[in-house]
């Protein structure tokens, strides 16, 4: 992978997180919009962090049931 590709590749990952954290706050995320122009690798690489931070950004914001004593 040379420099411009994993330069575009942390790009990628800084806004899979970022659109994982605003779907999971209750905004509308477009997903065909946002990879609408990305290769075909790209996109697959994409959307798959994205469901990977959404799951992520969901256990953080959803407490963990409490144990009975």
């Amino acid at each position: 992978m040379n420099h411009n590709e994993l330069y575009l590749m942390k790009n990628f990952d800084f806004l899979a997180l970022s659109f994982a954290r605003m779907h999971t706050q209750g905004h509308a995320v477009d997903l065909q919009a946002i990879v609408g122009n990305m290769d075909e690798d790209q996109r697959e690489w994409f959307c798959q962090r994205y469901e990977l931070y959404c799951r992520q950004v969901s256990e953080e914001v959803t407490p963990a049931p409490e144990l009975e004593h």
